[in-house]
C-alpha cells in the first residue's frame, strides 16, 4: 500500500480538472508517486552529501528535478521555511502555501526610494613588493595594531580573587624576510664596502643579475640613502653607493619605479654635494660627480616617459643650484654637467642663456680669488660651460649636415668674423666667449650659439 492515499491522488486530479477518477487508477497512481518522489529524494540526498551538509535544502530537490529533466519548483528557495495553511475540501484535509496579501493602493502612494549612486570604480596599490604603502585606502599602522589587539585580547582570569587581563599583542611587520635573504643581504653590504676589488665586482654582478632580489630592493634602497648620508665625505662609500644603485638600476628583473623618489636623492647628494670627499686637492672627487650626472641622465632618460614630472623636477633643481650665487662652487659644477648629460635641449633652454648672468656673479669670484682650491673649482665650472657650449653647437652642425648635400658638406668650414665673435662674447660674457673661441673655430657652430640669443 502507497504512503499517498488514493483519496490525495483524486482530489490532485480534480484541481486539475479530471474528475471520476477510478480507484483502481488512483491507486496505481500513489504508487509511482511514491516510488518517483523517493527516486527524486535520493538524488537530492546525493547533492547534499558532496556538498558537505546535513541538512536537506531546496537547491537540493532543483538540482535532482533537473537531473531527471523535469523543470524545477519555482516560488521556493533556501531562506525562511515555507508557511502552510489548512483547509478541508470534501472531508479531506488540504495544505497550501500562504501567500502575503499585497495593498496595491498602499504600494502606490508609498514614497519613491532615493535615487542610487552611480556606480565607480578606483584602483590603488595594495602592497608593492611586500611593502604597504601608506595611502588613504590601505589602513593605517595604528589602525592594524588596534585590531590585532582587539583579536588577541583573551577573557579575564580570575586566581584567588585576582583579575589580570592577558593580551598577547604580536608586533606589526610589514616584510619578512627569510634567513636565506638576511644572509645575502648581510653579505652583499659588506662585499661592496670590501677593499677586495674581485668580491666588490662579484657583489655588483650579482645585484645587476639576479633574480630573486624583489624582497631585497627597498632595503638595499634604504641601505644606500643611510650609507649616503652618514659618509659624505668618504669617497669610496660614495662610489661603492652609486656602484650598487647602477647595479640595480640595470637589473632587468626588478620592479625599480615605486623607489626612484628614494633613489635619487643619494645620486643627486654625490652630483650636487658641497663636499664629498675628505680632501679635494688630492682626491679626484670631479669623476664621481661625472658619474652621478650619467646616472641620473639615465634614469631621466628610460623613466622619464612614466612618470611626467620626474625630469622636470631633476632639472629644476639642478638649475636653483646653477643659478644661486650662495651655493659652493663643487654644487654649481655638479649641476651644470648634470644638465649636460640629461640633454642639449635642456642646456639650450636652461644654461646658455644665464651663463653671462652666472660667470658675472659666481664664477669671475672664484678664478680671481687667493684660494687655489677655489680657483680649481672655478676652473672646472668654466670648462664644463665651454663643454656645454661645444655639445649644443655640435648638436645643431650635426643636424644641420644632414640637411645638407654631399657637395656642400664637402666645402671648408671659413672662421667665424670679428662680429661674429663679439656676438658670442656679448651673448655668453668675456670669460666663456673667449674659452670657447680659442678652442673652436669653426664658424658655423658660433652662429648656431649666437642664434640661441635671438
Amino acid at each position: 500500500m502507497s504512503v499517498f492515499p488514493k483519496e490525495t491522488i483524486k482530489n490532485v486530479g480534480e484541481s486539475l480538472g479530471i474528475t471520476n477518477l477510478k480507484d483502481e487508477v488512483a491507486t496505481a497512481l500513489a504508487q509511482d508517486v511514491e516510488y518517483r518522489v523517493h527516486e527524486l529524494i535520493q538524488e537530492a540526498s546525493k547533492f547534499m552529501r558532496h556538498s558537505k551538509r546535513t541538512k536537506l535544502s531546496v537547491d537540493d530537490i532543483n538540482a535532482a528535478l533537473r537531473v531527471k529533466n523535469v523543470e524545477p519548483l519555482y516560488g521556493y528557495t533556501c531562506g525562511e521555511a515555507p508557511k502552510f495553511k489548512k483547509t478541508t475540501v470534501n472531508t479531506n484535509d488540504i495544505y497550501f502555501d500562504d501567500d502575503e496579501e499585497v495593498d496595491f493602493d498602499s504600494v502606490l502612494n508609498k514614497p519613491l526610494p532615493k535615487i542610487p549612486l552611480d556606480v565607480t570604480f578606483t584602483a590603488h596599490w595594495l602592497a608593492i613588493e611586500g611593502v604597504q604603502p601608506a595611502i588613504p585606502q590601505n589602513p593605517t599602522p595604528s589602525d592594524a595594531k588596534a585590531e590585532l589587539l582587539s583579536k588577541r585580547t583573551k577573557s579575564h582570569a580570575s586566581s584567588n580573587g585576582i583579575t589580570t587581563d592577558q593580551v598577547n599583542v604580536k608586533p606589526l611587520v610589514k616584510h619578512v624576510l627569510s634567513k636565506e635573504l638576511q644572509m645575502y643581504f648581510e653579505r652583499i653590504t659588506e662585499a661592496v664596502l670590501s677593499e677586495d676589488e674581485r668580491l666588490q665586482s662579484q657583489a655588483f654582478e650579482s645585484l645587476r643579475s639576479d633574480p630573486g632580489l624583489h624582497q631585497l630592493l627597498p632595503y638595499f634602497v634604504q641601505h644606500i640613502h643611510k650609507k649616503v648620508t652618514q659618509n659624505h665625505k668618504n669617497l669610496d662609500v660614495l662610489e661603492a653607493m652609486l656602484s650598487m644603485a647602477y647595479s640595480l638600476l640595470n637589473n632587468k628583473h626588478l620592479f625599480v619605479e615605486p623607489y626612484l623618489h628614494q633613489l635619487v636623492p643619494p645620486i643627486l647628494s654625490c652630483l650636487v654635494g658641497r663636499t664629498i670627499c675628505e680632501n679635494p686637492q688630492t682626491q679626484d672627487h670631479w669623476s664621481t660627480r661625472q658619474r652621478a650626472a650619467t646616472m641620473i641622465a639615465a634614469i631621466c632618460h628610460q623613466y622619464g616617459k612614466a612618470y611626467h614630472t620626474l625630469q622636470p623636477r631633476i632639472t629644476k633643481t639642478l638649475l636653483r643650484a646653477f643659478l644661486d650665487p650662495a651655493r659652493p662652487l663643487t654644487t654649481q659644477y655638479g649641476s651644470i654637467i648634470g644638465l649636460d648629460k640629461i640633454g642639449t635641449e635642456v642646456t639650450r633652454v636652461l644654461i646658455a642663456p644665464n651663463i653671462k648672468f652666472y660667470t658675472e656673479n659666481c664664477l669671475e669670484l672664484g678664478l680671481n680669488s687667493t684660494n687655489s682650491v677655489r680657483v680649481q673649482e672655478a676652473m672646472k665650472c668654466k670648462e664644463a660651460l665651454v663643454t656645454v657650449l661645444d655639445h649644443i653647437a655640435e648638436h645643431d652642425d650635426l643636424a644641420l649636415k644632414k640637411q645638407k648635400s654631399e657637395h656642400d658638406m664637402e666645402e671648408d668650414d671659413p672662421a667665424p668674423t670679428e662680429e661674429e665673435k663679439n656676438q658670442l662674447i656679448e651673448f655668453v660674457g668675456q670669460v666663456i666667449g673667449q674659452a670657447y673661441l680659442e678652442k673652436e673655430h669653426r664658424r658655423s657652430r658660433v652662429r648656431s650659439l649666437i642664434e640661441l640669443a635671438v
